[in-house]
């Protein structure tokens, strides 16, 4: 009897002990885009992004939209420029809820570039 009580206590001790464990999380460094550089180009840069991320699920028009008409459906709707990262168009994708989601470079791009004034370039 006594041996089985050590063995439970054992079994019991190795299985708190296995069971403790601790998986670091570490943080996403978000990568500087255009560090005193050229301004980030929204038909070079972002609009590449979208057409790949958004344009497919959110308009019909997505073969031939041009960078004009994207501009227009986006600005002033979805970015603000005064408060960049409260803009929907960087809020939704990086949020992981959302279809589509955007890369932490590809995020920083689109932020810089709100940031920038967002500027139809």
């Amino acid at each position: 009897m006594k041996k089985h009580s050590i063995f439970l206590i054992l079994v019991l001790l190795s299985l708190f002990l296995n069971g403790c464990k601790y998986d670091f999380v570490l943080p996403v460094e978000v990568p500087v885009v255009n560090p005193g550089g050229e301004p980030v180009s929204f038909s070079t840069q972002v609009l590449p992004i979208l057409t790949d991320k958004c344009i497919l699920c959110h308009s019909t028009q997505a073969p031939t939209m041009g960078a004009a008409v994207a501009y227009a459906q986006l600005v002033p709707k979805y970015v603000n420029t005064a408060s960049p990262a409260s803009s929907k168009l960087y809020t939704i994708p990086t949020s992981g809820t959302h279809g589509a989601t955007f890369s932490a470079t590809q995020g920083a791009l689109i932020l810089q570039w709100i940031t920038e004034g967002a500027k139809n370039n």
